[in-house]
């Protein structure tokens, strides 16, 4: 799924590592272990596209998603549990804007014949088939399994973020990744806060 060939970074001219070399494959799980400054988050932020300025190469089989977990936690202050948990699914709810948008241009539209007609037909088809795809209709009974799975009860899911302890924003952030449903999933230290 991932195939990584003589990575290697350095800074101010001295190597924080050189010549590394691996493959991920579907179902593999992989620990990093190593001491405080060896790189590990650094490798991380490297697979997942964060950092692209380094030495090799990081070689991704086909169109694979890698979704990754930070050590530090970003929250925009003010928002419910449930609706930072729908931040995973931004693409989907992108998706869904704009076939909002397209099935209201071909309702005010009489001109059925023109080709730009047609076209309107095709893009409602391509993002029908999109969100049929990514299972889009079913998000919210999704959410609810993955929160309930870490630990939440229904009357949190309408709570300010804010009000949770680096624990519970680290399972809420865990869940957007795992409804995410990446190939590769990349844990950095996630037992951090909990």
């Amino acid at each position: 799924m991932l195939s990584v060939q003589s990575l290697g970074l350095h800074h101010s001219g001295t190597y924080l590592f050189q010549n590394v070399n691996f493959t991920i494959k579907k179902d593999d799980k992989i620990g990093l272990v190593g001491k405080n400054g060896a790189g590990k988050s650094t490798l991380l932020k490297m697979l997942s596209g964060e950092i692209n300025f380094y030495e090799g190469n990081v070689v991704p089989e086909g169109n694979i998603t890698i979704g990754f977990l930070k050590q530090d936690l970003d929250f925009v202050k003010g928002r419910t549990v449930w609706a930072e948990t729908m931040q995973a699914f931004e693409q989907i709810n992108a998706w869904k804007n704009e076939l909002e948008e397209v099935n209201h241009q071909m309702a005010t539209r009489t001109d059925y014949e023109s080709d730009s007609y047609t076209d309107l037909i095709n893009k409602m088809t391509e993002l029908n088939d999109l969100l049929m795809n990514h299972d889009a209709y079913n998000l919210e009974g999704d959410m609810e399994k993955v929160l309930f799975g870490l630990g939440f009860k229904a009357d949190d899911f309408q709570k300010i973020t804010d009000e949770f302890s680096g624990g519970w924003r680290m399972r809420i952030e865990l869940a957007k990744l795992l409804l995410q449903k990446n190939d590769i999933m990349l844990l950095d230290e996630p037992t951090n806060h909990l």
